[in-house]
């Protein structure tokens, strides 16, 4: 049985922080954005600023890690 614990920083984050913490750049994450491979936090409005949801990309992660493993 695997076990490991991560530590998030923020549970959501715009494009300019995660840019930051993982090297991508914000036009990058932008077009992943837009072809569906970040998870995006629902918005209420169209003014309302873009987050991506890093507990679901994290937990997404962690899947794939596990399967490769099998």
């Amino acid at each position: 049985m695997l076990s490991f614990q991560i530590v998030i920083n923020a549970p959501y984050m715009t494009y300019e922080e995660y840019s930051r913490h993982s090297g991508l750049s914000v036009r990058t994450l932008k077009d992943w954005a837009a072809q569906g491979k970040l998870i995006m936090a629902p918005k209420d409005g169209k003014r309302e600023t873009p987050l991506i949801n890093v507990i679901a990309m994290t937990e997404q992660a962690a899947q794939q890690a596990l399967k490769q493993v099998e």
